[in-house]
């Protein structure tokens, strides 16, 4: 079907879809009926309104008539998307609650052994309910439709954070497997094995806590992974049969945790990443790492011991259960910190960040480069605030158009986003569900030209230019929320 020409007929499309109601329509068509309402204009006006995001502006302008709504669930983009299925964050119509919203792909949905295990995967992602685990709220099955709602979690998998940044800080790296064993340990105590744990399967959020999802391989108890048309499990079953373990025995996620934790440390793949079947099956792969005060020499002898214990081959010598591998790594953070020197300890230096209610501010770094993300987000944390980060505007002014709510003082940062930071932070002070939220822009020198087009007309708005120093930026930050504070 083609998708429409005119301002009208994207209207019309958009009440026959259901994504937007005759008042929300009028509210935008207001906002361009002076400019001659182009498609384009009426387009923009919808999304910087906050009524549709440019995910569903794209899908009404191909003519798509359907992926819209998952039950109560409006979509509002698209998250991921894998070999089986697609995630998507979406708003509760009922409640105005954001989850995330797993769709099994429409040529899967037919066949009854993938939507069985689809079903499974849901049912006993519903049993597991604990911080490191992203939860699932409910499974929808029927013929040709099958969905999970589950929590949405800003941020990025460990894999994809793992390529961006490349090796972790010692102290990142634990605080990472701290999580994942949580996680794993809560689940072992309630009869659960993951068999699939590896880093894309560990998403980490913008506020650094690691989550586990994708249990659903333990839902294939009694199936056979072929019949049920997965194929994820060669290095589980390597393991299972170099060591002789039944294919539920938490030891092997133990290893696997170990696995990952050596790949953090070290900025080197642990296990074979390709296609060669025979290669991942070997018994060798598990048995030929290098040491990690080989590869990773200022890591604290405490962890190389915690992570060698973790990737013994034998299952007898390795963590019995991944929550004695998370006491012994805790323990060795602390002994890896008591051996430091005095900067190395993680204590505030001021309380700029802590709210009047005694609770760190909620603050949002907008920035694109990983480098820059951890300055930031390092010098804030320091001085009380709890840090969210992300790396795309559109994305953030979407969560702010759900949630309000969602931070107390928005940074952003235009070095590397450019020209699209500047219209988000305009774009921010426009919007009636955020105008009212402290914002700073930092500009580089080279941008100077742009501060005439930047919109700072309150004193809870301002632009910062580089080079500046991070106490001055610090103090800008903390003046447009007193401003704001004292406003209310």
């Amino acid at each position: 079907m083609s998708g429409p020409s005119t301002a009208d007929e994207l209207a019309q499309s958009a009440l026959d879809m259901g994504v937007l109601n005759e008042r929300e329509l009028r509210a935008a068509w207001d906002e361009v009926a002076n400019t001659g309402g182009s498609m384009e204009d009426f387009s923009q006006a919808l999304v910087r309104k906050g009524l549709l995001t440019n995910y569903q502006i794209e899908r009404l302008q191909r003519g798509l008539r359907d992926g819209y709504f998952y039950g109560d669930y409006k979509v509002l983009y698209l998250v991921g998307s894998g070999t089986f299925a697609r995630v998507f964050r979406a708003i509760n119509c009922k409640t105005g609650e954001i989850h995330a919203v797993k769709v099994l792909r429409n040529r899967f949905n037919q066949d009854p052994k993938r939507a069985d295990f689809f079903r499974r995967e849901g049912e006993l992602g519903k049993k597991l309910v604990q911080e490191n685990i992203v939860p699932v709220h409910a499974v929808v099955t029927s013929p040709g439709l099958n969905y999970l709602v589950m929590d949405f979690v800003e941020g990025r998998n460990l894999r994809e954070t793992y390529r961006v940044k490349g090796r972790f800080s010692w102290r990142e790296a634990a605080h990472t497997l701290c999580g994942i064993l949580a996680g794993l340990q809560y689940a072992f105590q309630q009869g659960v094995t993951h068999r699939d744990l590896k880093m894309s399967n560990v998403l980490v959020s913008s506020d650094g806590v690691a989550k586990l999802v994708d249990f659903g391989l333990a839902a294939l108890d009694g199936v056979g992974g072929d019949a049920a048309g997965v194929d994820r499990t060669v290095e589980y079953a390597a393991l299972e049969k170099a060591t002789g373990v039944r294919k539920d025995d938490t030891r092997s996620d133990v290893f696997f945790a170990g696995c990952i934790l050596h790949q953090l440390l070290s900025g080197v793949a642990t296990l074979p990443e390709g296609r060669d079947r025979a290669q991942r099956f070997s018994r060798d792969t598990f048995t030929q790492f290098k040491p990690i005060l080989e590869l990773a020499p200022k890591t604290p002898m405490a962890i190389a011991m915690v992570l060698g214990k973790s990737l013994e081959l034998d299952p007898e010598r390795r963590y019995q259960t991944p929550g004695d591998m998370l006491t012994d790594l805790k323990l060795a953070v602390r002994r890896a910190e008591a051996g430091g020197t005095g900067d190395q300890r993680r204590e505030l230096a001021s309380q700029e960040g802590i709210g009047p209610d005694g609770n760190p501010r909620r603050m949002m770094i907008i920035e694109s480069d990983t480098k820059r993300q951890d300055v930031l987000r390092e010098l804030f944390k320091r001085n009380g605030y709890r840090v969210l980060v992300s790396t795309d505007p559109e994305r953030a002014m979407d969560r702010f158009a759900t949630d309000p709510k969602t931070a107390e003082v928005v940074l952003f940062c235009a070095a590397t986003i450019g020209s699209a930071a500047l219209h988000a932070f305009n774009q921010f002070g426009e919007a009636l569900s955020t105008r009212d939220v402290p914002a700073v822009l930092l500009l580089e020198e080279a941008q100077g030209e742009w501060l005439s087009a930047a919109k700072a007309d309150s004193e809870h708005r301002a632009i910062v230019v580089m080079p500046v120093k991070l106490r001055e930026l610090r103090t800008r930050l903390a003046g447009v929320l007193a401003s704001r504070a004292g406003a209310t």
